[in-house]
C-alpha cells in the first residue's frame, strides 16, 4: 500500500464530498462487492462519455430505459463534474468505490474463494491500488518511492500509470483506470 501519509489530505477531501450515502447508510442498504462495483462502473462510464463530449441531453436521450432514480444519479454526477471538473469527479468515484468495498469487507469479511463476489472483491482491491498509484502520480511522488510501498506484482502497473500520467495527464490516466476496472469486472481472471 502506498504511504498513506502522502495521500491522507487528498483522500480526506475526496471522502468529505461523497456521491454515495455515508457508510452507515451504505451498510443499511446492504451493499455487496458486486453492487459497489456495478455502481462505480456505471458512474465511470458516464464520466468517460462526458469526457468525450456527450452532454447531459445526449446522454439522457441515449439511456431511454433507465429509471427516474438512475436518471437523477446521472444528472447529479454530470452536475458534479461541471462544478468540480472531470478529474476530481473521477477521483471521487474511485474513492467512494474504495470506501464502499471497505464497508462491505468490514461487514461481511473475505468472500469465499472462487465465488463471483470474490471476483468483485479482487477487482475492488486492484482498483484501489491503481487509484492510490494515480493519486501518488498526481502528488508528484517519485515512482521508485511508490514501487517500494507496493507488492512486486504491482511494480509494472505503477510504471505504466506513471507513463500514461506523464504523457497524457490526469484525465486520460483516470480514463484508463476506469477502463481497467471495467475490464476486470468483465473478466476478473484476465
Amino acid at each position: 500500500m502506498i504511504a498513506l501519509r502522502l495521500l491522507q489530505p487528498v483522500i480526506a477531501v475526496t471522502l468529505a464530498m461523497a456521491l454515495w450515502p455515508g457508510q452507515a447508510a451504505a451498510e443499511d442498504r446492504g451493499h455487496s462487492f458486486k453492487t459497489c462495483s456495478l455502481i462505480t462502473a456505471e458512474y465511470l462510464t458516464v464520466l468517460q462519455l462526458a469526457s468525450r463530449g456527450l452532454d447531459e441531453t445526449t446522454l439522457n436521450a441515449s439511456l431511454p430505459d433507465i429509471s427516474a432514480a438512475a436518471r437523477q444519479r446521472v444528472d447529479s454526477l454530470l452536475a458534479l463534474s461541471r462544478k468540480e471538473g472531470l478529474v476530481d469527479t473521477h477521483s471521487r468515484v474511485h474513492s467512494e468505490y474504495a470506501a464502499c468495498a471497505r464497508q462491505v469487507f468490514t461487514r461481511l469479511g473475505m468472500p469465499e474463494a472462487g465465488t463471483r463476489d470474490s471476483a468483485f472483491h479482487f477487482c475492488a482491491g486492484e482498483n484501489r491500488v491503481r487509484y492510490e498509484i494515480t493519486l501518488a502520480a498526481v502528488m508528484e511522488a517519485p515512482v521508485e518511492d511508490v514501487k517500494r510501498s507496493l507488492e512486486p506484482q504491482h511494480h509494472a502497473v505503477a510504471e505504466a500509470i506513471y507513463r500514461i500520467f506523464e504523457a497524457e495527464g490526469p484525465l486520460v490516466t483516470f480514463d484508463h483506470l476506469a477502463g481497467e476496472l471495467k475490464h476486470c469486472l468483465n473478466d476478473p481472471g484476465a
